[in-house]
């Protein structure tokens, strides 16, 4: 397959030229006269690298949590059609068994060999969360590191990639360290810390910042002074990469012009947090977070263009796919196109440790490709050198 006469978004620059692929990898870029395979004329168009989500829970009226076939399939195909390649399936708060059914409903997808959105691993938000800053997870389910187990996520470390927990929380730091000695990003959020809580977190190996400023830690006065929260030890310990839901409701713009100047694209990522209303119909339907078959599951209803909690009282999550983002930080943050694509595609593929695979247009990685027209909507997505 060559993609001619786009204009190629890699990790520094815009470049005119074409894309040759062979085998489902990037095999050349540059200007190919003939070619006997597939062509997809890209004329006007940018031609980005697929866009890598770390952080989403479903979409098209799936949501993971389900741990069904129809359910994953709707959600990966919602993700699909909207550019993004690669995902991390994750969870919510919920009872350990429920985990457990996603997690290995998620280990059937790892490795397949289709043009869909690649599921390559599992992001858990969650049980070891602030019951404070809970935000839309259910209190019935939250856990303490130092007093509930959490060995079904080491034992399950081959498809675990990031855990979401709370540093403040009793046993924390030792949860970190042993996240880490089994290969796992430990992020830090939903959290209800302070500076001196939340270091020894950071200092045992805590790396990355769930969705910044929701449901996490600020400054504060606390027994008459003033303190820190993780908000604030995100934007300044360049040890922290932060992620962010650019939907315009959960961080606004001027918010996301404030992490930018601190964190710049290379430790900013775009991640949608989307829901299983992604896609779906805005008609005041009643939705589930989590498993749907759970009755204790959180309901939620989409109004003026955000998931919220039925009282309306916040926020519960994203309905917005990255390449909507995407669109968000150029056209509203005046973000730079480069930066703008780079946060949604190679700064999460290395936070979670994907980027010698995909998240760049860069010979040798797997051909995994977003096509945009000239106003950055998704007209065309590539998988493994295959058009979906």
């Amino acid at each position: 397959m060559i993609i001619k006469n786009g204009n190629v978004i890699t990790a520094n620059e815009i470049k005119k030229c074409d894309i040759k692929i062979a085998n489902g990898k990037i095999a050349g870029l540059g200007f190919f006269e003939s070619y006997d395979g597939d062509v997809i004329d890209a004329s006007d168009c940018y031609i980005s690298p697929g866009f890598v989500d770390i952080h989403t829970h479903g979409g098209g009226g799936g949501d993971f949590m389900d741990a069904t076939a129809d359910s994953f399939d709707k959600a990966l195909d919602f993700h699909t059609k909207n550019g993004t390649t690669s995902i991390l399936a994750t969870s919510v708060t919920a009872p350990v068994d429920q985990i457990l059914d996603m997690l290995s409903a998620s280990r059937g997808y790892i490795g397949r060999k289709n043009n869909i959105c690649k599921i390559q691993g599992v992001h858990l938000e969650g049980p070891y969360i602030s019951y404070n800053k809970r935000g839309a997870q259910h209190e019935k389910y939250l856990r303490i590191p130092s007093r509930d187990d959490y060995s079904f996520i080491t034992k399950n470390s081959d498809i675990v990639r990031t855990v979401t927990i709370a540093p403040e929380l009793e046993g924390a730091t030792e949860m970190v360290t042993e996240l880490i000695k089994n290969g796992i990003v430990v992020c830090g959020g939903h959290d209800d810390g302070e500076k001196r809580t939340i270091m020894p977190a950071i200092e045992a190996g805590l790396s990355h910042c769930t969705h910044l400023w929701c449901a996490m830690s600020t400054v504060a006065m606390r027994d008459m002074k003033r303190s820190v929260g993780l908000c604030e030890l995100g934007l300044l310990d360049d040890r922290l990469s932060v992620e962010i839901i650019a939907d315009n409701h959960h961080i606004v713009p001027d918010m996301t012009k404030l992490i930018y100047k601190c964190k710049t694209a290379d430790k900013m990522c775009l991640v949608s947090d989307c829901l299983r209303a992604g896609g779906m119909p805005v008609d005041d339907t009643l939705y589930t977070l989590g498993n749907k078959y759970d009755k204790l599951s959180q309901k939620f209803v989409v109004s003026e263009g955000v998931a919220m909690m039925p009282d309306r009282t916040h926020y519960a999550g994203s309905i917005q796919p990255l390449s909507q983002m995407v669109r968000n930080l150029i056209y509203t943050c005046d973000i730079p196109i480069v930066d703008a694509i780079k946060m949604a595609s190679l700064t999460p593929a290395k936070i979670v440790g994907l980027d010698s695979e995909v998240g760049s247009i860069e010979i040798g990685k797997s051909a995994d490709i977003c096509i945009l027209d000239n106003k950055f909507n998704v007209i065309n997505t590539v998988i493994n050198g295959k058009e979906a």
